[in-house]
């Protein structure tokens, strides 16, 4: 077996990983959005009628959010919906856009890195701080949105970036 069927076959096993992680991610998302709804939606017609509203829906609201945000940040990602200058990039000599390509890739898996690292030692640091109106409720887990967030981002630079000399044969 050559090198080219062996990379071949560790780079589906990834990429259906990454799918695997992009499914859970979209599920996640979706019901994170349907909750949200759901909460304001209860709340806001309790006030309406009852003249008193959830008084925990705000603080989970904004962690919903919270996610919601880090989550769609990771999907956006991995679709290549973040913003880019395509024109540019497209009239550029092919080993100039390898270039800047790889350079992108790079810088960004280490702002990934770091933010998982510093992210994680951060989640930690919070577990033991509570939620003011939720005092069962672990800041910490807010704060792991970053760094799960950045480790999807990290896993799918690093699909790219393996893939890139593929991207770039004529």
């Amino acid at each position: 077996m050559d090198y080219d069927e062996k990379d071949r076959r560790y780079g589906a096993t990834f990429d259906r990983f990454l799918e695997k992680i992009k499914t859970v991610s979209n599920t996640v998302l979706v019901l994170l959005l349907l909750g949200l709804t759901l909460l304001l939606g209860v709340s806001i017609v309790m006030r309406f009628f009852l003249g008193q509203p959830i008084s925990w829906s705000n603080a989970v609201a904004r962690y919903m959010y919270i996610y919601i945000v880090m989550i769609g940040t990771a999907i956006s990602y991995m679709l290549d919906g973040h913003a880019s200058i395509e024109s540019f990039h497209n009239i550029m000599p092919k080993r100039v856009r390898l270039t800047f390509d790889l350079v992108h890739y790079i810088l960004m898996m280490g702002l990934s890195a770091m933010l998982v690292v510093k992210g994680t030692k951060y989640a930690i640091g919070m577990w033991n701080v509570h939620s003011p109106v939720l005092s069962f409720f672990s800041m910490g887990i807010v704060y792991l949105a970053v760094p799960i967030c950045f480790m999807i981002i990290f896993l799918y630079l690093l699909r790219k970036t393996i893939g890139l000399p593929d991207e770039y044969r004529s």
